[in-house]
């Protein structure tokens, strides 16, 4: 039991409970925001909830070490696993819940120079659009440009918020802006709101305030800033 307490005591830990939740919340948010087609059955569900903890996990985990985890892919090798166990008879599902995990995998081999602008947009398009496609596509069977549309600033707030993961090096601060404009661009793909006030000033508190905070609570900032952001494009 002291094991047990002392694990969920570990601040890394709790962090990835954190980031689970908000990544996972995201992702059936985006996926269930059009209320058509059939329901999901109850195995199905349980599959796809386990794809998106072990992948949510992953991705900690590979971010949190730098793309140096151990543990992370094999997290997303198991949510790949479980992928395949959600849509059995569904092969462009099953290939389309693989595509996050390849990539991934790959992004840990330096050789392969995925942690970089290529790799970043790449990871930005497959989390902001992956795990939604998937659930929108197992209940209508179609994708409909409704329901891609706020898909497009989902992937910009990825692309905003874990640059900093994918491109480490030191460069002029101006540079460090580009993806946040790119994010604040691609919000005007919705109706014109308060919210986009807010996400913005979101994107602009988290870029003064994330290279500043303690190295072991980035990541986790990160997250919930873009969660919030997430919740606010897609409501």
């Amino acid at each position: 039991m002291t094991t047990l307490m002392a694990f969920f005591k570990n601040r890394t830990v709790q962090q990835l409970f954190i980031f689970i939740f908000c990544q996972n919340f995201l992702w059936w948010l985006a996926g269930t925001t059009a209320a058509t087609g059939t329901p999901l059955a109850t195995d199905v569900k349980f599959f796809l909830a386990i794809y998106g903890i072990f992948l949510a996990a992953g991705v900690f985990l590979i971010l949190k070490r730098h793309f140096q985890s151990t543990i992370g892919p094999i997290l997303v090798v198991a949510a790949a696993t479980m992928g395949f166990l959600a849509a059995p008879n569904a092969h462009l599902i099953q290939i389309f819940a693989l595509l996050l995990c390849i990539f991934l995998v790959l992004a840990c081999v330096p050789q392969l120079g995925l942690q970089s602008v290529y790799g970043l947009i790449v990871f930005s398009v497959l989390a902001g659009c992956g795990v939604p496609v998937i659930l929108f596509f197992l209940r209508n069977h179609y994708l409909a440009l409704q329901f891609l549309r706020p898909l497009i600033p989902l992937m910009g707030s990825y692309l905003a918020f874990f640059e900093s993961y994918y491109l480490t090096a030191e460069r002029d601060w101006r540079l460090t802006l580009i993806a946040p404009i790119i994010c604040v661009l691609s919000l005007f793909m919705l109706p014109i709101s308060w919210h986009l006030l807010i996400i913005i000033l979101l994107l602009a508190a988290h870029w003064w305030l994330q290279p500043r905070l303690n190295q072991r609570y980035q990541l986790v900032f990160s997250g919930i800033c873009q969660f919030l952001a997430g919740v606010l494009i897609l409501y």
